[in-house]
């Protein structure tokens, strides 16, 4: 008989979320408006041809700076507690982006790009929070609502960086009557996501728990030895008798103020446990899926960064040449898709299926969404429009896109699973997540640089970048046959 399902706690699976959709947001809300911003601060010297370089710098500086923070951040809340370093995050994020959309200089854009990356180096901690806050029965839904946290972000976050820059040309009656908006063209959008990250921390401070199994089992400790040398009184005096009378129900009430959740009860650990260092983490049953992992992560983001280029392109030149309204709409279509599949559909998939097939089946559409786009030109190209069966291509490319957040889901699921006790969780966490920011930081810059070359050399008909992908793909797809059979 399959073992029943227990319940997720939403409240607290919903703050955590929310602090996490603010990696995503703050990370795309200058996409839209970062490459005038940086030509106005007079970097590049009036050359329009360097503004690519100076954004990609401010684009991955961010990963970089979040690649460096994240395993500290991982340390500190094993040291002194989840809920104080998520806490933190939101809090410090939110003041970064205020003085990002305030700074005239491109020094300033940089350190304060550096501080947002750093602040969102607490994203390993998030996931460790979920996965503190589940069990075996409800892993695989709570780990598949990360991907929704971070797709709602790179969603919006684009929307709100258009829509609010720029607001005394887009609202001259307005917002452009402030002369700090006019002085500070960027800073509306930056302050928005600034006050949602601040809105998240109040949130936090008020509903968040702490979730460590190691923090829990020290305050449990500490308020039982307490309670054990407390003076003497009509009422203590009974916990001299431990298993009997009165003294007995305190001890079993001091021990259910602090009950940890169903993971923690499950993977119940001495406080004074040992954290591991990162060569003894470093082992084949972690190092497995962090390979897939970095597949994963490179390819998603190369998926997402050519999304945009290849589709704004002119079809002469090697895309579809939508306008910016088209490829909104169809960014925005399977983006809601694809957070109702994660909801509803996904978990329950990775139980029927298991964990590997699901992973190596959703890993392997990576093939046909970067496919999709050399096929895409090409039929654009024949017919010298996007007609009918380009449309139709454009569909199934959505449809696989839908499928690859479940790889994210069910990776995570080997990554925690693969920690070798409840306190090394958040580390395990925090060096997965730093092979994610490192590739996340790497991957704009190799895949617009191999874009433009293929097209500027017109190396295998300007397909090149494609055939790179396709072949790194396959390399993903080799590796996802060496994950564990048993984790599935």
């Amino acid at each position: 008989m399959a073992q029943p399902i227990t319940p997720i706690p939403k409240l607290q699976l919903t703050i955590t979320m929310l602090i996490q959709a603010a990696e995503s947001l703050s990370a795309t809300v200058i996409f839209p408006f970062v490459p005038q911003f940086v030509q106005d601060t007079g970097v590049t010297g009036g050359d329009e041809r360097k503004i690519g370089y100076w954004a990609g710098v401010l684009e991955s500086v961010f990963f970089v700076a979040e690649f460096a923070s994240v395993y500290a951040w991982g340390r500190v809340s094993d040291h002194i507690g989840r809920r104080p370093v998520l806490l933190l995050g939101p809090l410090g994020l939110a003041f970064s982006l205020i003085g990002f959309g305030w700074s005239t200089t491109f020094s300033g854009l940089f350190i304060f790009r550096c501080a947002q990356g750093v602040f969102n180096g607490n994203i390993g901690v998030v996931k460790t929070v979920m996965a503190e806050f589940s069990d075996a029965t409800n892993l695989a839904q709570t780990l598949s609502l990360i991907p929704i946290a971070w797709s709602s972000g790179t969603t919006l976050g684009p929307i709100i960086g258009g829509l609010l820059s720029n607001p005394q040309e887009r609202w001259p009656n307005t917002f452009g009557k402030l002369q700090i908006l006019r002085y500070h063209p960027y800073l509306l959008p930056c302050a928005a996501i600034g006050l949602l990250s601040l809105s998240f921390f109040f949130l936090a401070l008020i509903g968040l728990k702490e979730s460590s199994p190691v923090i829990l089992a020290r305050n449990k400790k500490e308020k039982l030895r307490a309670a054990a040398s407390a003076e003497p009184t009509s009422i203590t005096g009974l916990l001299a008798d431990e298993t009997t009378g009165y003294g007995a129900m305190v001890r079993s009430d001091v021990a259910e103020a602090v009950e940890t959740p169903s993971s923690s009860r499950e993977l119940a650990t001495s406080a004074d446990e040992e954290l591991p260092t990162i060569r003894e983490l470093l082992v084949p049953r972690l190092v497995i899926p962090l390979l897939n992992y970095g597949f994963y992560c490179f390819l998603s983001t190369a998926y997402q960064v050519l999304f945009p280029l290849m589709y704004s392109t002119s079809i002469p030149n090697g895309g579809l040449g939508f306008n910016p309204y088209q490829i909104g709409v169809t960014r925005g279509v399977w983006g809601v898709l694809n957070t109702l599949f994660l909801l509803f559909i996904a978990a329950r998939l990775i139980r029927r299926f298991g964990v590997r097939n699901i992973y190596i089946f959703s890993f392997a559409n990576f093939a046909i969404c970067l496919g999709a786009y050399p096929l895409l030109n090409i039929l654009a190209r024949r017919a010298q429009r996007v007609d009918a069966l380009v449309w139709a291509v454009v569909v199934v490319q959505g449809i696989s896109n839908i499928t690859l957040s479940w790889s994210y889901a069910t990776v995570q699921m080997y990554i925690v699973n693969s920690a070798p006790q409840p306190s090394a969780l958040s580390s395990t966490n925090s060096i997965a997540q730093m092979t994610a920011t490192i590739l996340r930081a790497l991957a704009p810059f190799l895949v617009s640089s191999l874009f433009a070359a293929s097209l500027e050399w017109n190396v295998a008909g300007g397909y090149v970048v494609y055939i790179i992908l396709l072949c790194v793909v396959a390399m993903g797809i080799y590796s996802s046959f060496l994950l564990a059979k048993e984790s599935s």
